[in-house]
């Protein structure tokens, strides 16, 4: 049975004022935060334009409100918080394989351990909460309720928990579910990375559809009646109705394992 354990560490994480982020803001998308193992994080306009570009060994990357950037080095075991001039603000190491990590309100940040399949809350009051039993998760993100919801990839499921760590609901059946986007009302779009589908649950945890897109999927989120999904086998970025029509393709120059739409 899972359940979120609270330990005491001596460990500082910087007060991110709230969760808004590249992922959380619900305005036009504008530019692509584009994560390169090996090489770099590169930020991108819908042009293809590079507009920055940061060297590091990132899995995932996302834009904090203020502008800065915070990181994923999955092999290096560390995140990190580094500004458009290139400082380091903050960081910590010694991490299991972190292949994500979201802002959270009232500070700190829910990180995700492919190795021991933990999402780890490291918050301002120097706590941390797991949510543990999972197998080579690639995503976790937590909703305005405290609620908190993984993409357990090996166990083919998407599972979701209370913030005390009570698990709520799961979806089992899903091929490799690698990526997850919270809507409001308790719904969720996810990606598989197997079966190269995107796909909505609604807020009982029950699949209302599912598509095949195809390619190796990285990450969705909605724009109008469409959606943004990143395609990393053909280096490029697609705008696809729920039909999986294509509306708009953005070839990037570089291949990667990560794309954080930014509004």
């Amino acid at each position: 049975m899972n359940r979120a354990a609270v330990v005491l560490c001596t460990l500082f994480v910087p007060l991110l004022v709230h969760a808004d982020s590249s992922r959380t803001r619900q305005v036009a998308i504008r530019r692509l935060l584009v994560s390169v193992p090996g090489d770099g994080v590169y930020l991108y306009d819908l042009q293809g334009t590079e507009l920055w570009s940061y060297r590091c060994d990132p899995y995932d990357a996302t834009e904090l409100a203020g502008g800065e950037i915070l990181v994923a080095e999955r092999m290096k075991g560390r995140v990190f918080i580094v500004t458009r001039n290139g400082r380091i603000t903050w960081e910590q190491g010694g991490l299991q394989g972190p292949v994500n990590a979201e802002p959270l309100d009232h500070g700190g940040v829910l990180i995700l351990e492919n190795v021991t399949g933990s999402a780890i809350e490291l918050a301002g009051d120097m706590a941390r909460r797991s949510y543990d039993g999972h197998v080579t998760p690639f995503d976790a993100r937590r909703r305005p309720n405290g609620n908190v919801v993984v993409a357990d990839s090996g166990n083919n499921r998407i599972v979701e928990y209370s913030l005390e760590g009570r698990q709520l609901r799961s979806t089992p059946g899903l091929k490799f579910p690698n990526s997850l986007c919270l809507l409001p009302g308790g719904r969720t779009l996810f990606t598989t990375y197997t079966n190269g589908t995107i796909g909505e649950l609604d807020e009982t945890g029950a699949l209302v559809w599912e598509r095949r897109i195809g390619g190796i999927l990285y990450s969705i989120v909605p724009e109008g009646s469409a959606y943004w999904v990143s395609d990393g086998n053909e280096s490029r970025v697609l705008q696809v109705t729920r039909e999986g029509a294509v509306l708009r393709q953005i070839k990037l120059p570089k291949r990667f394992v990560d794309v954080a739409f930014c509004r």
